[in-house]
């Protein structure tokens, strides 16, 4: 009789727990299974648990019934062989009453299997949410990294273009330092002079990566040095921009402008007019060249000057009323201090 009452108080404490439980020996006879196992099983099957072996294949191989329907999402766990737990299979159902059951095998010992359900709606749906989050942000960084690549591309492309702009007028100046030279005769006395230049146009070459970093302190002095060696003073009137990037738009059009007007103008004095308003520099360089021009075209030097600026969002415009004069517009945002930037 006592043994009667320890089993039914065993019985009845097992079907008092929410969830579905089953205890079986190896070859799937029931030791133990409670009304919630069998509830969920009957839905599932059409019958409660016989044969714990045969109910778990029966469910492995469940096709939706109308009542209920398998998940199989990518992202839900896979059978594990934990060895700590040892759990081997897991099971996902969807019934419909919209409840989510997951069912787990494992092997408690050597002779006994347990099967277990427990409701794991509000976990399911987090796990959705938290997988379909994830997709998100893995497409997210692809683009972020497509944007990054993009703009490494375009960095890399700007700094090709003003390392062009940079040899392109490096050997326009040694051209007509030379022609200057032969036409004076006075290529002997500036000799050393010359082949420096040239030697550094050559070394440009060669070194086309590090061409453009000449130092902030050294911009104007290098315009300065390139203007005297072909004959041609450059006369600043108002405030110069006062970061590294404006001041190499800026130079970068003077150069390109230098060489055109002694080139083309026979020009002795360039006059670089700097102008502000609460947005932009307004930079107008003219000549006093004694040649009258009345229709200019622009070449390769030109055309990469403007590529070059309109790349930084700056502009040029090219005037010509008997002389020529550049206009450029250079924003205050390469005012702002920058951080990191290459020196």
């Amino acid at each position: 009789m006592k043994k009667n009452t320890s089993a039914k108080m065993i019985k009845k404490a097992i079907d008092s727990y929410p969830g579905g439980i089953c205890f079986s020996a190896l070859d799937g006879r029931v030791i133990l299974v409670n009304e919630k196992m069998n509830q969920l099983v009957l839905e599932l099957t059409g019958h409660t648990i016989l044969n714990a072996k045969t109910a778990w294949e029966e469910l492995t191989n469940f096709a939706n019934n109308g009542k209920a329907e398998k998940l199989t999402q990518s992202w839900l766990p896979k059978d594990t062989n934990n060895g700590d737990e040892g759990i081997q299979q897991q099971l996902f159902f969807r019934f419909s009453d919209g409840l989510i059951w997951r069912f787990e095998l494992r092997f408690l010992d050597s002779n006994t299997v347990q099967v277990e359900a427990a409701e794991i709606t509000a976990l399911y749906r987090l796990s959705e949410e938290l997988y379909e989050n994830t997709i998100r942000l893995q497409e997210m960084q692809k683009r972020q990294k497509a944007l990054l690549d993009s703009i490494v591309e375009i960095n890399l492309n700007k700094e090709i273009l003003a390392a062009k702009m940079h040899i392109h007028d490096e050997l326009g100046h040694c051209l007509l330092a030379t022609t200057k030279a032969i036409t004076e005769d006075s290529l002997a006395e500036n000799a050393d002079t010359l082949q420096k230049s040239w030697n550094s146009a050559i070394h440009d070459f060669s070194n086309i990566s590090t061409v453009w970093t000449v130092p902030d302190s050294s911009l104007q002095s290098e315009l300065m040095q390139v203007a005297e060696l072909i004959g041609c003073k450059v006369t600043f009137l108002g405030e110069q921009p006062k970061s590294r990037k404006a001041l190499q738009l800026l130079y970068a059009a003077i150069r390109e402008a230098l060489t055109n007007a002694v080139r083309h103008a026979d020009a002795t004095e360039l006059m670089v007019k700097i102008e502000q308003d609460e947005k932009s520099y307004h930079i107008e360089i003219s000549n006093n060249g004694s040649v009258t021009v009345s229709k200019i075209t622009e070449g390769n030097g030109l055309s990469a000057l403007r590529q070059r600026l309109e790349q930084e969002g700056a502009s040029l415009e090219v005037c010509c009323n008997g002389s020529v004069s550049l206009l450029v517009d250079i924003p205050f945002d390469f005012d702002k201090p920058q951080k990191g930037g290459r020196k």
